[in-house]
């Protein structure tokens, strides 16, 4: 273990714990399936699909700004903008992904619970973000009351002491978290935990 991300002091490190979307898998793939959706019932044109897929890859986020900008440039949308924004943002919300977890970070999640306490912390929707969760497979490797669904918390998730949302009694100087954005590297080192920014998971299916 100590020749992986040789950067982490993991003689320090008593519990690991992974942001969900772009760490351990790649979110393309629910982005791809979600506005295939969205196309299908409220726009039907492949045009303004790729559009907004493409905006996603440029932006990383989803709505409402990229649905407005669909419809200004669709002629087959046939509701006022604002109903077309509500619709898609519904869809989005409670669509039942499909989603497939890489070869890559089932060998790594597999390898690091076989010695380390594993907790998850993923933010957004917690409707949504709890049918990725199981779309993926992910309890296989994850304990229920390890996983954290911030959407839970509202807008007062902020420098959590980890044991104090899971059984995971460890300070939070002896975890290692994994993410792939700034704000997870921001929030795991504003919550005093050592940080690792991954892209190798979304690899080599």
């Amino acid at each position: 273990m100590n020749a992986l991300f040789n950067n982490i002091k993991w003689n320090e490190v008593k519990a690991v714990g992974f942001d969900m979307d772009g760490t351990l898998y790649d979110e393309y793939e629910f982005i791809s399936q979600v506005y295939s959706e969205i196309n299908i019932r409220l726009i039907n044109d492949l045009e303004v699909l790729r559009f907004m897929e493409k905006r996603w890859l440029e932006k990383g986020s989803s709505y409402p700004f990229i649905f407005q900008e669909a419809y200004s440039i669709a002629s087959t949308i046939k509701i006022g903008e604002d109903a077309f924004v509500n619709f898609a943002i519904e869809i989005f919300r409670n669509f039942n992904p499909n989603l497939v977890l890489p070869k890559r970070a089932k060998m790594l999640l597999s390898c690091l619970k076989d010695k380390y306490p594993l907790f998850l912390i993923t933010d957004g929707s917690s409707a949504l973000q709890r049918k990725k969760f199981l779309s993926l497979g992910l309890s296989e490797y994850f304990e229920n009351y390890n996983v954290v669904f911030t959407g839970d918390y509202n807008n007062e998730f902020h420098k959590p002491n980890i044991g104090s949302l899971t059984k995971i009694s460890i300070n939070n100087e002896n975890l290692v978290y994994f993410g792939d954005r700034n704000k997870d590297e921001k929030f795991a080192l504003d919550s005093g935990m050592q940080f690792q920014k991954v892209y190798v998971m979304i690899e080599n299916k």
